[in-house]
């Protein structure tokens, strides 16, 4: 469809086969599905050229002259003989349906094609004239093709419409004229459009420019008697009331055009729509340049290579074979630039009839469209490959450029039309110039991650020919493209499947050798390079906020990361998901890759063994390409808001190194879990909350935390226990200390980026992971002097150890000696220490601090309270022990050495505090053991 610039005689055999091909199908098709109706849009151009070749006067068209004085018939060229055949063979071929077929004149109006070249020339010179009236140029200037003496007449969209519904609501059967029978010239047009585009006609100058085949018939006019008598149908809108309409609809598409463009690239923009485009059909393609290394080399026996080709091959014809075969639309074409090493003694030959043996096995294939690129690069060297190809591609005018291999087989058909959808799509969903992008094929082999990705030539334009830096050499330029256009939203993974026969997540024929640090500099460096480009191109397209939410696993419970996987974060934010599984042989892994692989938002890494939680989150972070990282445990259930509030703090903090979360347990239900709160080990894990406000927070947990991505080198230390303990701490502490001394702030409280953390093991009673948490926390007082105290009493591990040694020692000195009395001081002090500690904790919690203790959450009562406190008294004294017997593994003796765990940011009281229990407590167990030891020696 389209004006002059369209049905011309280049395009004419296209057309023809095209639209009657296309009208066929409809046409088998309707009668296939026992259609009752069908309607055909014809055209005026069926009706004979000799009868339409005086421009002086009226020709009026009446449905009759198709055939009048014309032997064989003599329409307007192919595109008017197609719309005769097509109405012969609905009425010949139609067989019970009801046809109904109407010949258009001239239909223009809003929503119509207004610049693409499809153009008809009511839009055409309107657009025109809003251009030559928006430039302001001394000479005003219009275009018309032709002597402007030609004649037409021309519909209103809203009369067209009319007239089809009468049409198929009447019992005319015959072929009908919808047409205006007013004709004007198109001089008359143009100076109709130029007054409603606010021009004086006066001050305009026609440029006519002879445009032989580009003008069509002298005149041409609608004979309305045949309508008019049988469907009472004339048109209702007049030409300069239509055309007035017309024009304020492309006005208003015009502006959209130069929303956020500079000055100069809107006056380009506007001479450009001064001119009409002629397309040719033949060079409308979109082309797809497969970009194809292919070695001999590792293959067995070398020949090998040849066989995986043929299997790629096959499966591109497949998949490719509608699209490039597809009538009207989109067009599509493929080439492959199938690149070979000047050294491979397979690839190098020719056949019997002198054609490469590679480019063989794609010919013998149905594949035609192939560029032999040799390459001098070293071996697998598979990106710098890449680059060579792109840039001939690019020279070659390309449209889209895939990164592929020779060992892969795409499995889905019409892969080429949904990216080139998904990629408008991109560009109409972030507002950024057509082309920006990437989209990655699914791997089936490689669950969720963007392999093969597939580029535009824009980006060849954002790099100057570069599809991937230069630093790339097999690995990592696949997420390194997906990463970038990430940053803006504008990464896609389609559910189109390939799978990677070598190579991805198996073996490969070369060494693998990745791009070190490619998520710090090369891709921020490219980001860079992006956003000036799109500064100049498109500033309405910002960058926007990367999170990926890092989750350790080592249960792989689907219920909880169910959770945590259907948080949303708002449009200015883009989020991704990592599942580090620690467990190999967790039961439902296959579930998760299941139900979660093929998503694009969702990385899921699987150890090769149990590596524990902080080198689980060392390696997402390793995955990572954000620019914040939110750690979450598996097992919390978050609140619904948790990204948007956590981008909420990081906008307003941009400079913080990170943020702690807020992390609740449920209401304690039984003894144990208010012993937990009681002991103080789940003290830290609400910190949020007790210190809102915190520009420079001491710590947080895990759980729940935020941290900015720089390179910093700060990972979580692998000395402390696979089950945690210090890590948190040691982490935080280095973080803040790189963002402070480089300009930056520590972490900032975020009480309202929330979480729930179920008990341990449905809150059985278990002491073993306050032990092992502080048998690693232990290590940070030797790690962080400056963060210590010296306490003023010993504590329970260090009062029991020296009862420990004291009753060692008796039993050694009562066995040669005889002499008890080291061996009954050991252990009654050890006796003491136990009781004594406890009996602090029933003063602490139910005399002294007793508005402290009610303020735990817990719904114990009665004399549940008493029993909660002595075994609060165990939990902490197990802790205690765990860092005594910590430091006594790592050969460190520290008496009376205490980390200090607010890191001094809450002054002297909590330091103060400990010194008051430790002194309190110490004198309980001296006065228990003075009264113990006088018991025994009355």
């Amino acid at each position: 469809m389209g004006g002059m610039g369209v049905i011309h005689e280049e395009n004419e055999l296209m057309i023809y086969r095209d639209n009657l091909t296309m009208t066929h199908n409809m046409l088998s098709a309707s009668r296939l599905a026992g259609v009752r109706s069908f309607f055909y849009a014809s055209s005026a151009c069926v009706y004979p050229v000799s009868l339409q070749g005086d421009s002086q006067a009226d020709v009026f068209l009446k449905e009759s002259d198709t055939w009048k004085d014309c032997a064989p018939p003599n329409p307007q060229g192919l595109y008017g003989l197609e719309k005769l055949s097509s109405e012969l063979l609905l009425l010949h071929g139609g067989g019970d349906m009801d046809i109904r077929i109407a010949r258009f004149h001239n239909v223009y109006g809003p929503r119509g094609a207004w610049m693409d070249g499809r153009e008809k020339v009511p839009a055409a010179l309107i657009r025109k004239a809003l251009a030559a009236a928006a430039l302001q140029e001394a000479t005003l200037t219009l275009e018309i093709w032709g002597d402007g003496k030609q004649r037409r007449s021309f519909l209103y969209i809203d009369d067209c419409v009319d007239a089809v519904l009468l049409l198929l609501n009447s019992s005319c059967r015959d072929p009908l004229n919808i047409g205006s029978d007013r004709s004007v010239t198109i001089d008359y047009l143009a100076e109709v459009a130029c007054s409603c585009a606010g021009l004086q006609t006066k001050d305009v100058r026609f440029n006519h420019v002879e445009a032989s085949g580009l003008v069509g018939v002298s005149a041409r006019n609608s004979d309305n008697t045949s309508i008019q008598g049988t469907l009472g149908w004339s048109p209702k809108v007049s030409l300069e009331d239509g055309i007035k309409r017309t024009t304020e609809w492309i006005k208003d598409e015009m502006q959209k055009m130069f929303v956020a463009i500079t000055d100069e690239e809107r006056a380009l923009a506007l001479r450009n729509l001064k001119r009409s485009r002629v397309l040719a059909l033949s060079s409308g393609y979109i082309t797809f340049a497969v970009l194809l290394p292919i070695t001999s080399r590792g293959s067995e026996p070398p020949t090998r290579c040849l066989s995986t080709l043929s299997t790629f091959a096959e499966s591109l014809q497949n998949t490719t074979w509608r699209d490039t075969h597809q009538i009207g639309g989109l067009r599509f074409k493929v080439k492959v630039y199938l690149a070979i090493d000047e050294d491979d003694p397979v690839l190098r030959k020719c056949d019997d009839t002198g054609v490469n043996v590679a480019e063989a096995v794609l010919l013998s294939k149905n594949i035609t469209s192939v560029a032999i690129e040799i390459c001098n690069q070293p071996p697998g060297h598979v990106c710098a490959i890449w680059r060579q190809c792109a840039e001939r591609a690019m020279k070659d005018g390309c449209d889209y450029f895939v990164l592929m291999g020779d060992d892969v087989v795409l499995e889905d058909e019409g892969w080429m039309r949904v990216v080139h959808a998904e990629f408008l799509e991109i560009s109409k969903r972030q507002h950024v110039p057509n082309g920006f992008g990437c989209v990655a094929f699914t791997d089936i082999t490689f669950p969720g991650f963007p392999t093969f990705p597939i580029i535009h030539r824009t980006h060849m334009d954002i790099f100057s020919g570069r599809v991937v830096p230069d630093n790339f050499i097999n690995q990592d330029g696949d997420p390194f493209l997906y990463q970038l256009y990430r940053r803006w939203n504008c990464s896609a993974m389609v559910p189109l499947r390939i799978s990677n026969v070598i190579g991805g997540a198996r073996l490969a024929r070369y060494d693998k050798q990745h791009a070190d640090g490619w998520r710090f500099g090369p891709l921020d460096k490219a980001t860079d390079a992006t956003e000036r480009w799109l500064l100049q191109h498109c500033p309405v397209a910002p960058r926007l906020l990367t999170i990926d939410v890092v989750i350790p696993s080592y249960r792989v419970q689907l219920p909880f990361l169910d959770r945590i996987l259907s948080l949303q974060s708002s449009s200015a934010c883009v989020v991704m998901f990592i599942i580090i599984v620690d467990d190999p042989c967790a039961s439902s892994i296959c579930e998760l890759e299941k139900k979660y692989g093929c998503r694009p938002d969702v990385c899921i890494r699987v150890n090769t063994e149990n590596l524990g939680a902080s080198a689980s989150r060392n390696r997402g972070m390793k995955e990572s390409a954000a620019d914040w990282i939110v750690f979450l445990d598996d097992d919390v259930h978050p609140d619904p808001s948790l990204l948007q509030e956590a981008e909420r703090v990081i906008r307003e903090h941009p400079k913080a190194a990170g943020f702690i979360g807020c992390t609740y347990f449920p209401p304690a239900e039984t003894i144990f879990e208010t012993a937990v709160h009681l002991a103080g080990v789940s003290y830290f894990w609400d910190i949020a909350e007790k210190m809102a406000g915190e520009s420079d927070m001491p710590w947080g947990v895990t759980a729940n935390i935020i941290v900015r991505r720089v390179e910093d080198g700060v990972e979580f230390g692998l000395q402390f226990p696979k089950t945690g303990g210090g890590e948190d701490i040691d982490f935080i502490r280095q973080k803040r200390e790189y963002s402070i001394s480089h300009g930056g702030e520590g972490f900032h409280a975020a009480p309202n980026v929330l979480a729930t953390h179920p008990w341990w093991n449905g809150g059985k009673r278990s002491y073993w992971r306050f032990y092992w948490w502080s048998k690693g926390d232990g290590q940070l007082i030797k790690m962080y002097p400056d963060l210590t105290y010296m306490d003023h009493a010993p504590n329970s591990a260090e009062l029991l150890l020296l009862s420990l040694v004291l009753a060692l020692a008796g039993s050694v000195v009562y066995a040669f000696a005889g002499v008890n009395l080291p061996l009954i001081l050991g252990i009654h002090l050890a006796a003491a220490t136990f009781i004594g500690n406890i009996a602090h904790d029933v003063f602490r919690h139910l005399w002294r601090d007793t508005a402290r203790a009610a303020r735990h959450n817990s719904t114990i009562t009665g004399s549940k309270w008493p029993l909660a406190v002595l075994e609060s008294a165990i939990i902490r004294m197990t802790s205690e022990m765990g860092r005594q017997v910590g430091q006594l593994e790592r050969k460190e003796f520290l008496p009376g050495r205490r980390f200090e765990w607010f890191t001094h940011r809450a002054g002297s009281g909590p330091r103060d505090e400990e010194r008051l229990n430790s002194r309190q407590r110490f004198i309980v167990v001296v006065g228990i053991l003075a009264v113990s030891l006088a018991s025994v020696y009355q």
